[in-house]
């Protein structure tokens, strides 16, 4: 799956466009990774895109940019980004001015509040969906 070019970010920036699946392999997208093996407890602040494959336990906050769960992510936290794609577990809550997209073999127990809300078959969910304009 390769990236693309969004037209709303900086020159440079490996984005994705509208309608296609943004890219949740380590290191294909995102300048910043959390290994299968980290844990962090508290905040996670950043400005870059964040691939996170360990356990996070407090929030994270990454305004204008994507947060990525991969597969063996286990994240209770709450999480406020431009995009956000869960492919593992999560708990909390999502907040995106874009995007957020969970795919089929996610596992999701809180809120989603974006303008866009992609959920494959498959995924889990418990919690509730609100849509913004």
């Amino acid at each position: 799956m390769g990236n693309f070019i969004d037209k709303n970010e900086p020159a440079g920036f490996a984005g994705n466009h509208e309608g296609s699946r943004p890219s949740i392999e380590p290191g294909a997208s995102a300048p910043s990774q959390l290994g299968s093996t980290i844990r962090i407890e508290g905040n996670v602040y950043a400005q870059q895109d964040l691939f996170v494959d360990g356990e996070v336990n407090g929030s994270v906050i990454i305004p204008g940019h994507q947060v990525s769960i991969g597969p063996r992510g286990n994240v209770k936290a709450n999480i406020k980004a431009k995009n956000v794609v869960v492919v593992g577990k999560l708990e909390g809550a999502i907040e995106a001015s874009e995007r957020i997209e969970l795919r089929a073999s996610s596992s999701l127990i809180g809120e989603l509040r974006g303008r866009r809300i992609v959920v494959e078959n498959g995924a889990l969910i418990k919690g509730t969906i609100e849509v913004v304009r």
